[in-house]
């Protein structure tokens, strides 16, 4: 009889064969999903608390590769009672034999019986407090899984290299060439493709596809800014991946779980919002279909569509793929001229900006438990492709002395050739993308272009204007802190502003001394250099309420911008914000970004220049208070963090604010704008803006005269350069007027 092959899978992706000739129909195969976390989610007691319990209740992880596996006085009875109330009586678990004050061990817990388990020491480590936990679990149907629980090293990213390999060698040595391996956990790696801790890993484990948050965030670290947590099977078990569900969502990735991101929380009760906040790291999961019935074919796979040859130009994307059926779950490994190609586990097998030394011949090896067979070469040839233009230059405006600089972005056959033009003309060496011209002048004002060449052709970009202003920016207040005669004592200074007039006072209860100051940034002599160093800040759940705070006009000033220098002990206040007042200090407004503060001094700029009611403004008021983090928004978000890892926030910390200044051009009354010089250039309607040079004007187009029918388009600096392509019906009229 005809009937349709069994569902071929290669690393997680699944594709239908077209019909084949079976003698007999293999059985129908029940799977059962299998979820695996890796899971660091200690806080910095280094003992599990009720917000990784909660975790654990929500998500329902099936397997969890553990790390810091301690809880309550850590006993027999104590492991029992948090992994029961974690996850349910009928899961077991293995923890290391690390029972020192100060130890860390990694531990496995499991839905499914643990057949075998242990340790096996990390030399890396000089004082040993963790090895590589590491069990034999009897998961469903007729594989074991081998899973390892890991906690590599902080230190360096080579000590890490080496934890890598040894644990590499451990694997392949003890556990079944053909086994289904997992090796999760904290890998504490600032990259993924950290050199070579990952690349040994992808050797034999498989990193993709790689989990995310809702928001597409991989990183897992407690700020979410570096990808430190991992699950990786290895290639045979890969293919069993499948996507990672709750009631609302599915995540064909996996998931990285952020409590503070993930909605709605209704679908992982108990977990509370701010639960991830409390832990080290996010937790990380995959989801596996594992063959839990019996399979009573014992077919070998067979190619049924081999690779097809193609012909491209240099840079495409390149995508070979095969068809196969046999018994089972079918594993893929495709090669480059007969090497194996590490990490090329997935069918289709893409090849993403392909070169001329991509050139040659591509195969695969498809396996299953019943054997393998290696596929006819698909040849690949690459032709050179001409430089094309992705991003155009951009027109800019900068100030007189300071940088201009040009990019443009690119594709073609390496390598790509630059050549800058001003006004038309070559620029003697402007041969380097991006190109950079420091301290402008008016001279320099005028049309940039570039011309991008290779071996198979060239391509010119567009014209970016460049405007330069002749006014430079200066300081007009600003606040040292440094005593007004020079006493060679840092724990004496002054609020009185070192330039300009202004007001300095505390807000929010707060007080303050004076200690060592900012040595870099203020030119004073060190035993003279001081700040104004705050304290009694209030406690967690009063937000953005403490702090300094500065009163200076800005009358007759615009492009205002504030920078100062700041520093926090270790129990003071972690995230601040600059705050505005257009009002003399009856309402403030959040600058949009915050700023992270660190036990030693940093520099910090704000630029208001856009900011409503900032310029020219007698009632100018800003202030810096503390907030819990970053993404505080209002007064949500409360709780402090401590300015340094592993410290408590107190109301005693401190934090010093140094070289206050605040900065700004002066205001210039603008006249009426004069349009000149219209025509067209390259299909599209051209025409300067001249008027008073810095002031800001806004080109309005109409398909009328009508005074209500004007419609602003384009807002810079005088004198600029308009384009437009107008090239619908009806006709356009024009007009600038001055900026608001």
């Amino acid at each position: 009889m005809w009937l349709k092959s069994q569902v071929g899978r290669c690393a997680g992706r699944i594709f239908l064969l077209g019909a084949v000739f079976f003698s007999t129909l293999a059985l129908a195969q029940s799977n059962v999903n299998l979820r695996v976390m890796a899971a660091n989610l200690n806080g910095d007691a280094q003992s599990y608390q009720p917000f990784a319990i909660r975790i654990f209740q929500g998500l329902k992880p099936d397997i969890v590769a553990i790390q810091e596996f301690n809880y309550s006085n850590n006993t027999a009875s104590d492991f029992r009672l948090m992994v029961d109330t974690a996850f349910g009586t009928n899961f077991v678990y293995y923890r290391e034999p690390y029972t020192s004050s100060g130890d860390i061990p990694n531990g496995i817990i499991s839905r499914y019986s643990i057949l075998a388990a242990g340790s096996w020491v990390d030399t890396v480590q000089s004082q040993s407090n963790r090895g590589f936990a590491w069990a034999q679990i009897d998961v469903p149907g007729t594989n074991d899984l081998y899973v390892v629980s890991v906690h590599l090293l902080t230190s360096s990213a080579s000590a890490r290299s080496s934890e890598a390999a040894n644990l590499k060698t451990l694997i392949q040595s003890n556990f079944p060439s053909n086994a289904w391996i997992v090796v999760a956990g904290d890998f504490n790696t600032d990259t993924r493709t950290e050199s070579t801790t990952m690349t040994t890993f992808d050797s034999y484990l498989s990193d993709n596809p790689v989990p995310a948050d809702n928001n597409g965030n991989s990183n897992t670290s407690e700020n979410r800014n570096y990808p430190h947590d991992y699950v990786l099977p290895s290639f045979s078990f890969t293919n069993l991946e499948t996507a990672t569900v709750f009631p609302s969502h599915s995540f064909p990735n996996g998931l990285v779980f952020d409590s503070t991101i993930y909605t709605p929380l209704s679908d992982v009760p108990p977990v509370q919002f701010t639960d991830s906040t409390n832990a080290q790291h996010m937790a990380v999961m995959k989801d596996f279909l594992i063959p839990a019935g019996n399979d009573s074919g014992t077919n070998p796979p067979v190619i049924v569509t081999q690779p097809q040859s193609q012909t491209n130009a240099a840079g495409a994307t390149i995508t070979f793929s095969v068809g196969a059926s046999g018994s089972g779950t079918l594993a893929c490994q495709w090669q480059f001229n007969g090497t194996n190609i590490a990490g090329a586990t997935a069918n289709p097998f893409v090849l993403v900006n392909a070169q001329l030394t991509n050139n040659g011949n591509y195969s695969v090896i498809v396996t299953n438990l019943f054997g393998s067979v290696t596929s006819s070469n698909a040849v690949l040839l690459l032709t050179n492709a001409p430089p094309a233009i992705t991003t155009q230059p951009q027109n800019q405006s900068v100030l007189a002395g300071q940088t201009a600089t040009f990019s443009v972005a690119a594709t073609g056959t390496p390598p790509l050739n630059y050549q800058w033009f001003f006004s038309g003309t070559n620029i003697a060496g402007a041969t380097a993308n991006p190109f950079t011209l420091a301290n402008v002048q008016l001279t320099n004002a005028g049309n940039y272009s570039v011309v991008i060449t290779n071996i198979a052709g060239s391509v010119t970009s567009s014209v970016a204007s460049l405007t330069v202003l002749f006014t430079n920016p200066a300081v007009f207040a600003q606040w040292n802190f440094n005593s007004i005669t020079p006493d060679n004592n840092t724990t004496t200074g002054t609020t009185t502003p070192s330039v300009g007039v202004g007001i300095a006072a505390l807000v929010g209860g707060t007080t303050a001394t004076f200690a060592t100051g900012d040595t870099t940034l203020d030119p004073a002599p060190a035993a003279d250099n001081s700040a104004w160093n705050t304290t009694s800040y209030p406690a967690s759940g009063n937000n953005k309420t403490a702090g300094a705070q500065f009163a200076v006009s800005t009358a007759g000033i615009q492009n205002i911008a504030v920078s100062w220098s700041q520093r926090s002990s270790n129990t003071g206040g972690k995230y601040f914000r600059l705050q505005y007042s257009t009002n003399g200090g009856a309402s403030f407004m959040d600058f949009p970004v915050a700023v992270t503060v660190t036990n030693v001094f940093t520099a910090f700029t704000n630029d208001l220049s856009a900011l409503p009611g900032v310029n020219n403004n007698p009632n100018f008021v800003f202030r810096i208070v503390a907030e819990f983090q970053s993404t505080a928004i209002g007064s949500s978000n409360a709780a402090y963090v401590a300015a340094s890892a592993g410290s408590t926030y107190a109301s005693t910390g401190t934090t010093r604010f140094d070289m206050v200044s605040v900065s700004g051009i002066s205001y210039v009354t603008a006249t009426a704008a004069v349009l000149t010089q219209a025509g067209f250039t390259n299909g599209q309607f051209v025409f300067t803006l001249s008027g008073s040079v810095g002031a800001s004007y806004v080109v309005q187009t109409s398909t009328n005269l009508a005074a209500t029918n004007w419609i602003p388009v384009f807002t810079n600096v005088s004198p600029c350069i308009f384009t437009d392509a107008n090239l619908t019906a009806p006709q356009k009229f024009y007009r600038a007027t001055v900026q608001p």
